[in-house]
């Protein structure tokens, strides 16, 4: 936990009252404590009625965040049973949840826990079994066109070298556009922090990018940022299968990571414009911009396209 500052705890016990049902008495008297986080502030919220999670969101978040689509397909997570029940859901985006006590799944925690791979697998199938369409429509790409537009707007251009990468990602799109896969309701930021983990089940929280997507974009994105090996992936496959995996569905998972790393690097470049000085967002951005162009001459790559574009 971080220690909070007293301006920043004066803000949390501010934005707790305003929530109906909650008393000024009772937000000055809750134990209030920081969980990490890159762009929004999340606190974990103590009474004796029980414990909360209290989101604030960050800084230029409104830019690319449909907050009334995140609000919708929080309920609709939690209903389902994937996500905790949300309790206030206010317009400016100040969220208030029931607190899951679980362990957040960092990179390393994925393969050091054990059964934690097959435990995702499973979470991600019931999300996508279970949860009704979401409200939103995203899409392989369709974020990263998104993210160029904002960064435009911005008036963040992007290098000759990147721009290159980018064109050169097309024949990417153009493979997974040869082999459809029916859209379901995705998380499409299932990492880390957002997989909370009992040791039983996994729990999913934060909805920010939800929408209905390509599913073998949350599965290729928990890979991705967590940097699974081939053998990791197949577990992860078969988990959310409940089967080996076919050739195509490993191909479609290997094609997947390299729009995944492109909207990773994006977002980072937005970030960076909004001010966020959280991390070394322009380095991290540089440095997934040339993996992308590493990946994309790779001979796995290279397989898993022909096989799709067949």
């Amino acid at each position: 936990m971080e220690k909070l500052a007293e301006h920043e705890q004066d803000e949390a016990r501010r934005q707790l009252a305003a929530i109906p049902g909650f008393t000024a008495k009772a937000a000055e008297t809750a134990r209030i404590e920081r969980l990490p986080g890159l762009t929004n502030r999340v606190y974990r919220v103590e009474l004796p009625e029980g414990r909360f999670a209290l989101r604030i969101p960050g800084e230029g978040t409104a830019a690319i965040i449909d907050r009334r689509a995140e609000e919708a397909n929080a309920h609709a997570a939690a209903e389902a049973g994937i996500a905790p029940e949300v309790l206030h859901f206010g317009a400016d985006g100040v969220m208030l949840t029931r607190f899951v006590d679980g362990e957040p799944l960092s990179p390393e925690r994925i393969l050091q826990k054990r059964g934690a791979l097959e435990r995702i697998g499973a979470a991600l199938r019931r999300l996508h079994d279970r949860v009704p369409a979401f409200v939103s429509r995203l899409g392989p790409f369709a974020t990263i066109d998104a993210f160029t537009h904002v960064l435009a707007d911005r008036g963040v251009a992007l290098t000759a070298r990147q721009r290159a990468i980018l064109a050169e990602a097309e024949r990417v799109r153009e493979a997974l556009a040869a082999a459809p896969v029916a859209f379901r309701s995705c998380h499409c930021d299932p990492t880390g922090r957002n997989l909370l983990d009992t040791g039983e089940r996994v729990w999913l929280v934060d909805w920010e990018y939800s929408g209905m997507n390509d599913p073998w974009w949350d599965l290729s994105y928990c890979s991705f940022q967590a940097s699974l090996p081939e053998e990791a992936d197949a577990r992860l496959l078969a988990a959310y299968l409940r089967r080996a995996p076919e050739a195509a569905e490993a191909a479609r998972m290997v094609a997947m990571k390299a729009p995944i790393a492109l909207m990773s690097a994006l977002w980072a470049l937005i970030q960076d414009a909004h001010g966020n000085r959280a991390a070394d967002f322009p380095a991290y951005a540089v440095r997934v911009f040339e993996e992308i162009a590493a990946r994309l001459e790779t001979p796995a790559l290279r397989r898993a396209l022909v096989s799709l574009s067949a």
